[in-house]
Order: C-alpha cells, then structure tokens, then sequence
C-alpha cells in the first residue's frame, strides 16, 4: 500500500474507480499499482514526516 494526496486545483475530485472522493489534502492509502496510476496524473505521494526526538 501506499498513501497518496490530491493536490490539484479542485476542492474534492470523486474516484469511482475506489470509491471515494479524495478531498484536497487528504492522504488515501491505495494499492501500489494505483498509487502509481494517480500519481502519473498528478498527484503526490504522502511522506509523514518523522517526530522530533
């Protein structure tokens, strides 16, 4: 799995292919192989960040 974000310039864009609507912002966890199909359209993937120690 891996986690993704739509940062494009609509607020929520629906994903019927999954689902959901992935609101701007929003992480979604989805299969790799989908993760790479969205992220070839645009989107980013998701790094947390690391707490401070």
């Amino acid at each position: 799995m891996k986690t993704v974000v739509y940062g494009g310039p609509y607020a929520a864009v629906e994903v019927p292919s999954l689902g959901l609507t992935a609101v701007k912002g929003d992480p979604i966890e989805v299969a790799e192989d989908v993760a790479q199909a969205l992220i070839r359209q645009g989107w980013q993937e998701f790094k947390a960040k690391e707490k401070a120690k």
